[in-house]
């Protein structure tokens, strides 16, 4: 009985490293074999899931969608959940970025999402407040049963802080999630139980995450 919260599967922007944000980039061809694979590891793991939600932006329908085929199950999509909106960074690269912003754009990436991008926008503790009531009508179900998120790494950072009430630097450094992992969340005790990657390597209860 939990939660799994799972970031879509890998883009071209994402390989990029480019902001993509609200841009609809379909999953490439490692995002839909990460998808695929991700699908078969929550089938062995026993998951069942009764309740799906998923981010509107075509990367995230599409993972949730071949997570779930066969189970009978189809993801509800929540408008609460799409990415964090990063403002002029938009479409742009990390290095273009750190050329043109300098220690400014340095200061804002070792914030880890917590304060507002020099090109505005939100921030992860904006977004957890948007994300909050959404997110929270999951828990009677996420109690019952398992219940599937599948949405973007900065709105799922958003989505950890609203469940844990930690938003410092450290505990944010922790939330970040690659496309090949999965948070999996105790939402009676709003705790993290555990982050499994494609992999196979594991993070139990509250250690840190290595950065994408």
């Amino acid at each position: 009985m939990a939660l799994y919260l799972v970031r879509h599967g890998e883009t071209d922007w994402n390989r990029e490293k480019r902001f993509q944000s609200r841009t609809d980039v379909p999953l490439n061809e490692t995002g839909l074999a990460q998808a695929r694979m991700m699908r078969d590891e929550l089938r062995r793991r026993g998951a069942g899931f009764i309740a799906a939600r998923c981010s509107p932006l075509g990367r995230a329908v599409e993972t949730a969608r071949i997570i779930l085929e066969g189970s009978g199950l189809q993801a509800v999509i929540e408008p609460a959940f799409i990415e964090l909106e990063f403002g002029t960074f938009e479409g742009q690269l990390e290095s273009e970025l750190r050329a043109q912003y300098g220690e400014e754009y340095d200061r804002w990436r070792a914030s880890e999402y917590t304060l507002t991008s020099p090109g505005g926008g939100e921030n992860i503790i904006s977004g957890a407040e948007r994300v909050r009531e959404r997110l929270l009508a999951l828990k009677p179900p996420a109690i019952d049963g398992d219940v599937l998120v599948v949405a973007h790494q900065a709105v799922n950072m958003a989505m950890k802080v609203a469940l844990s009430g930690r938003s410092d630097i450290a505990s944010a450094a922790s939330f970040r999630q690659r496309n090949d992992q999965v948070d999996v969340w105790d939402m009676a005790r709003a705790q993290r139980l555990e982050v499994f990657t494609l992999s196979g390597a594991t993070d139990h209860g509250e250690s840190p995450i290595s950065a994408p």
